[in-house]
Order: structure tokens, then C-alpha cells, then sequence
């Protein structure tokens, strides 16, 4: 059996992916750059990441996550890109290449907090490090340049619990959580 990945995260809907992996496509060509972009299938902004688990991910600690995140409430939102990022310095073997937000995301950071929160209130550890919410788009050998873009996102009208199996480029959603309108 693979190992899993546990996650938190945002998705949007297969039009949307569709359509920011188009107009990512686009801005890679007007740059030079090959658009070798990971299955729009599974874009997503994570929101909390557990970590890899060998098997299956732990069921107390789903169950735990589970709960914390259904005393989350939120109001549905929109959400928007403003630039391509690669990250990484020259030394490191793969350079996530992503969509940021600046503005645009701060709903997601306001989320992200929240639900920390009740994890944290529920017993789960907080993240060692703030996590900028992004978009992975792609990963390359070199890092790639920055540029500006305005890509409208979506409406965030809910928030899953992922798990990915490892190597299968797959995402299952456990469980869903809504943002109310």
C-alpha cells in the first residue's frame, strides 16, 4: 500500500482549473517557457498540511481534524492570483513554480488562521512555520522567473480534507466543510 499525504485544502471546480491552467499555458509561452503544468484535477491551496503518512493516514487524527473543522465558520469568498513565483534557492533539486495572491488570498490566510485554531483547540500541533498560501502549478529542475499576472480565482464555497495517495497523482476528498454565503 502508498503511503499517503493529509491535507486541508481550497479547490476549485474543473471549469475553473480548466481555465487557470489555460491562461497559466498562455503566460508561460509569451515568456519562453514550457507550460508543463501538473493535472488541473488536483490545483488546490492548501490550507493545513499533516504531513506523509506510511499507510493510511491515522484515523484519530482525521477524526480529530474532522471536528475541529466542523466548529469553522466562515463566509463563502473570493479569491484571486496576482503573480507567478518559482521558489527555492539555485541548490534546490525541484522549484515549486506557483500562483500567489497577495491581497487576493488574504480571505484564505483568514480561513487558514481559523482553522488552525480549532485544531490547535482540538490538540493538534500548529504548523512550525506560517504557510504562504499559494497555487502549485508546476515543479522544475530551475527556478523560473517572477511575473505579475491578474487571474481571477473563484468562490470558495467550501473547504476539504484531502488524502493523496503518493506517486498516483490523485486527490480523495474525505470530507467536506461549507463557508456559508
Amino acid at each position: 500500500m502508498p503511503g499517503h499525504k493529509l491535507f486541508f485544502a481550497l479547490r476549485p471546480d474543473e471549469e475553473t482549473a480548466e481555465r487557470i491552467a489555460r491562461v497559466v499555458t498562455a503566460e508561460h509561452e509569451v515568456h519562453g517557457l514550457q507550460a508543463k503544468l501538473r493535472p488541473s484535477r488536483i490545483f488546490h491551496i492548501t490550507l493545513h498540511y499533516f504531513g506523509h503518512f506510511d499507510g493510511e493516514p491515522d484515523a484519530d487524527l482525521v477524526a480529530l481534524a474532522s471536528d475541529a473543522a466542523s466548529e469553522v465558520h466562515r463566509p463563502a469568498f473570493e479569491l484571486s492570483f496576482d503573480g507567478f513565483t518559482s521558489w527555492g534557492d539555485e541548490r534546490a533539486a525541484k522549484h515549486p513554480f506557483v500562483l500567489t495572491g497577495g491581497r487576493g488570498l488574504e480571505s484564505v490566510r483568514q480561513l487558514r488562521d481559523a482553522l488552525v485554531a480549532r485544531l490547535v483547540a482540538h490538540g493538534i500541533a500548529a504548523p512550525e512555520r506560517e504557510y504562504e498560501p499559494h497555487l502549485t502549478l508546476r515543479y522544475d529542475k530551475r527556478p523560473a522567473p517572477v511575473w505579475p499576472v491578474e487571474l481571477p480565482g473563484w468562490t470558495a464555497r467550501e473547504f476539504v480534507l484531502v488524502k493523496s495517495p503518493q506517486g498516483l497523482t490523485r486527490h480523495d476528498v474525505i470530507a467536506r466543510w461549507p463557508l456559508q454565503a
